[in-house]
């Protein structure tokens, strides 16, 4: 199971580096999101980090999404072609994977005495405790910050950015 994570993950990152259209893209990095998301939630105790990480970033991707198209021109999304490159480097990429997955297997075996904590250690890392307070305000003033940008960048009363062709 770790390895097909892995394998799932690097195969995602892999098509991200060859797509050229933003939304795409977007959707790639949404769905790395939830596999990083379903890795924390595995190895972890507490699943309210992996759900908060994954609703912060999938709100962020959001406001970036809306902003990327209202910037970018209306161009048709192309289907995502495989050269001999891509196909080759995804072959050693899972050779690699298959030939270190006890390595990998101990790696992810250690993540698991994570989740052995005492209650006392696991009250430090509950997300609105004191000691993550300040983290968590910076975090929602950011993005209150890039929506109010958003905002203004993309006005209604002026038009959209891009143009229609």
């Amino acid at each position: 199971m770790h390895l097909s994570f892995f394998l799932f993950f690097s195969y995602i990152l892999l098509i991200f580096f060859f797509s050229s259209h933003p939304l795409f893209m977007s959707i790639m990095i949404t769905l790395q999101t939830i596999l990083i998301g379903l890795i924390i939630y595995y190895f972890s105790v507490i699943s309210w980090f992996s759900y908060l990480l994954f609703m912060l970033f999938l709100s962020g991707m959001m406001i970036i999404l809306i902003y990327v198209s209202s910037l970018a021109s209306n161009n048709m999304m192309k289907y995502l072609i495989f050269d001999f490159k891509s196909i080759f480097i995804f072959l050693m990429l899972y050779a690699l994977m298959s030939l270190y997955h006890s390595k990998v297997y101990i790696l992810c075996d250690s993540f698991i005495h994570f989740s052995n904590l005492s209650y006392t250690v696991t009250m430090f890392m509950k997300v609105y405790a004191k000691e993550t307070y300040a983290l968590t305000m910076l975090l929602i003033c950011y993005l209150l910050l890039v929506l109010i940008m958003v905002v203004k960048n993309s006005s209604f009363s002026k038009g959209p950015l891009r143009s229609n062709k």
